[in-house]
């Protein structure tokens, strides 16, 4: 027989044996059995086997990171905006250094010495030159006055000869008159004695009045000689009063010359005390350059020198010289200086307010406000530094202590950069149910599952601020809560890191 003929032969002819109602009745019977047993077995899991819930702590925002508290947050260190490495002008030896690391300073304290003795010597050296230069310039100031009085002698002389020359001159012309006047009468005299004698030849006059001519004509005779004696008496002190003023025209160019030298003498007496002067004062500001003295009030943080050995304005490789003596850092200038992402630079603005935390003191907070941001971007790690100030510097702040700095919105709650406001507590926005205007979560405590009434805030990424109802550190159910229909419900907590 084939295979087919024996495929045949197995055939069910339905057709010719009709199923009896009996029979449908019995499968629906059976049916209906195994869905109840299903039934019972989906109650029995229900009521006996715990369902498997997923659980997280609520917690504060700032225990959460900035991106789960929905701020910006900074890590950094403490640095000082006025720093100061204080170094010596000249290469000489130490001599002394009165401060050490953590000293206290004020602006203009002594800090350190310099080795200047031998500027000690130049500068008496120095003031000795400009002693001797002042007594030059007081002998030279004395030559001026002597050589003017001499001009100024020389002038009243020559004044007084101008003088004598007008009164001579005048006693001239008044002699010359008296000359001619005598001249005048002596002629008069002769011409009447002359007169006279005609008259007595013919006998018309007496013979004695030619005597008493005669006698008039001496008389005139004599006066035009006393006339003329005066007049060259005159003439000859007109010729000494001018003999007078050329000498003091003589005498006045030389005093003159003479107060020339001298006051070039003196302006160059004074322009070398001047130079002497100069150099001590010179010498002095170099002396003073070897007393080192605080730029600023602040605290010594390094002590790089010591007494005895060699500062030098720059240290050169190969050299011994030390090119610096110590660091004073400005206690109140200390910022915190943090790295912030460029690409949450906008959410940086100077003049926002900050709350800044310092590793050193982690139990505290301390309210800053955004200085600057500074103008340069680190490339390798695509940040910026933004500076902080504290708004009080405390006095255990060091320069390099590690900070970390929350920038706050510009609505942040009064205070929040103190402190006193405390943090958001929240939870994932999957474990909060609402239902008909109200709000709950489910909470686990010794595996029993507790709805628990809250009053939910801002939502702020994948969480949600819970405000009241709910205290920090409760295990809230983040996943499973469909599972849940009843308070006090035995669950089996899976926590986030998969512990049971």
């Amino acid at each position: 027989m084939s295979d087919a003929g024996e495929l045949g032969s197995l055939h069910i002819d339905r057709a010719a044996r009709p199923v009896r109602p009996s029979q449908r009745r019995r499968s629906w019977r059976w049916l209906v059995v195994a869905g109840l047993c299903l039934a019972l077995v989906w109650v029995g899991c229900r009521l006996l086997v715990p369902p498997r819930v997923a659980v997280v702590s609520a917690a504060r925002a700032s225990l959460l990171g900035d991106a789960a508290a929905g701020e910006l947050s900074a890590a950094g260190y403490i640095v000082a905006d006025r720093k100061s490495t204080v170094a010596a002008k000249y290469t000489t030896r130490l001599a002394r250094l009165l401060v050490r690391e953590a000293a206290l300073v004020e602006k203009g304290q002594l800090l350190a010495e310099l080795d200047h003795r031998e500027l000690d010597a130049a500068i008496s050296e120095a003031s000795a030159e400009t002693a001797r230069a002042q007594a030059t310039v007081e002998q030279a100031k004395a030559n001026v006055a002597t050589t003017e009085a001499q001009l100024l002698q020389a002038r009243q002389t020559a004044a007084q000869a101008e003088a004598d020359i007008t009164a001579s001159e005048a006693a001239v012309g008044t002699a010359e008159a008296a000359v001619t006047e005598a001249r005048v009468a002596a002629e008069d005299a002769t011409r009447r004695q002359r007169l006279d004698e005609t008259l007595v030849k013919a006998g018309a006059a007496e013979a004695n009045r030619i005597e008493d001519r005669r006698t008039e004509v001496r008389l005139g005779q004599a006066r035009l000689n006393l006339a003329e004696h005066a007049h060259g008496e005159a003439q000859a002190r007109v010729a000494v009063a001018r003999a007078r003023l050329a000498a003091s025209g003589n005498a006045i160019a030389a005093a003159e010359a003479q107060v020339t030298a001298a006051q070039a003498t003196q302006v160059a007496t004074e322009a070398a005390l001047q130079a002497a002067e100069a150099r001590a004062e010179g010498l002095r500001a170099r002396l003073d350059d070897h007393y080192i003295r605080a730029p600023f009030a602040g605290v010594i943080t390094e002590r790089i020198a010591e007494e005895g050995e060699i500062v030098a304005p720059l240290s050169v490789g190969g050299t011994q010289a030390k090119g610096a003596i110590v660091t004073v850092v400005e206690s109140a200038s200390l910022q915190a200086e943090v790295d912030v992402a460029e690409t949450q630079l906008v959410r940086v603005n100077p003049g926002g307010r900050a709350r800044i935390t310092v590793d050193a003191l982690p139990d505290e907070v301390f309210p800053g406000t955004v200085q600057r941001i500074l103008p340069l971007v680190d490339r390798g790690k695509a940040t910026v530094k933004a500076r902080v100030d504290f708004r009080t510097v405390d006095a255990r702040f060091l320069p390099d202590m590690a900070v970390r700095v929350r920038f706050l919105a510009a609505d942040a709650p009064a205070g929040a950069e103190e402190g006193l406001v405390p943090d958001p507590l929240l939870v994932p926005t999957a474990a909060l149910v609402t239902e008909a205007g109200r709000s709950w979560v489910w909470t686990v405590a010794g595996e029993r599952a507790r709805r628990t009434m809250v009053t939910a805030g801002a939502t702020r990424g994948d969480r949600v601020e819970i405000t009241t109802g709910l205290s920090e550190g409760a295990m809230v159910v983040a996943s499973g809560a469909t599972g849940l229909h009843r308070d006090g419900l035995r669950v089996r907590v899976q926590r986030p890191d998969g512990a049971r």
